[in-house]
């Protein structure tokens, strides 16, 4: 089995136009790869949007790439992220799942107050769930009252999305960023696809599996782009209980920085 892992997307975030159209053909180049790769499916780690309520132009353009991996029997799945979660419910990826391109993981109900996820099951059999991520690591909330025992006790494969920062594997340059334990996360899982910090990492750590990080699809701001120059995703192979993580790094232009003494 193959499985794509995408995360933080952020398309529409650049004023820039050239950079906010690169950001787009960066996404688009994307799934070109996984239709290429015939993965049995993506997953979108949060923040496919830079917003809630994404521009006309910008929905059609994403909406069109995800026909496309529909039209290749390639199903989507994808959490709310820290940008494109809204408050007031109404975001465009409720119109995506309306629309059979995507399926939100997050599916859940308060029972007893404790937060119940349910899983979603691909056709490959993998068992999937997620849990979305809100602004100012709002999230924590959720994770504080998450019941994890069906969770952790389901058999199969199975894997765990999730938008928030891990401090076990966070990078020096975002020591002041909000974070959580890996030990709010449910055991048990073969793989956590991890998406809100833009930093590539993966790790596999004893009663939790492989926990990675693919970083932004395309950097973020300008100090991103000097700092990594580029974004990519993971291509996941499985074969048993083995998995192996394949970075594919999307170069459309080369990327130049010029440090000038004024």
């Amino acid at each position: 089995m193959k499985f794509a892992h995408l995360a933080d997307c952020h398309i529409g975030s650049w004023r820039e136009p050239k950079l906010r159209e690169l950001n787009l053909k960066t996404f688009k180049k994307a799934v070109d790869i996984c239709v290429k790769e015939n993965v049995a499916f993506v997953l979108i780690a949060g923040d496919l949007f830079n917003t809630a309520l994404p521009s006309i132009d910008l929905i059609k353009e994403v909406a069109s790439s995800l026909e496309k991996l529909r039209q290749n029997d390639i199903s989507v799945y994808i959490i709310p992220g820290s940008h494109d979660f809204s408050p007031s419910g109404k975001t465009m990826l409720d119109v995506f799942e309306e629309a059979g391109l995507v399926e939100n993981v997050f599916k859940h109900e308060l029972k007893d107050d404790k937060l119940k996820l349910k899983f979603t099951v691909d056709k490959t059999n993998t068992k999937i769930v997620g849990l979305l991520g809100k602004k100012g690591s709002l999230e924590k909330e959720y994770y504080k009252i998450l019941d994890k025992s069906n969770l952790e006790k389901e058999t199969g494969f199975k894997i765990f999305m999730f938008h928030t920062t891990l401090d076990d594997f966070k990078p020096d340059f975002l020591e002041m960023i909000e974070g959580q334990s890996l030990a709010t996360l449910p055991k048990n899982f073969n793989y956590y696809a991890g998406g809100h910090p833009h930093f590539i990492f993966d790790s596999k750590k004893e009663d939790y599996g492989v926990i990675a990080y693919p970083g932004a699809l395309f950097p973020n701001n300008f100090s991103e782009l000097e700092k990594f120059k580029y974004g990519g995703f993971y291509i996941v192979n499985v074969d048993k209980d083995k998995i192996d993580l394949n970075f594919v790094l999307i170069k459309l232009y080369d990327t130049i920085s010029f440090d000038i003494n004024v």
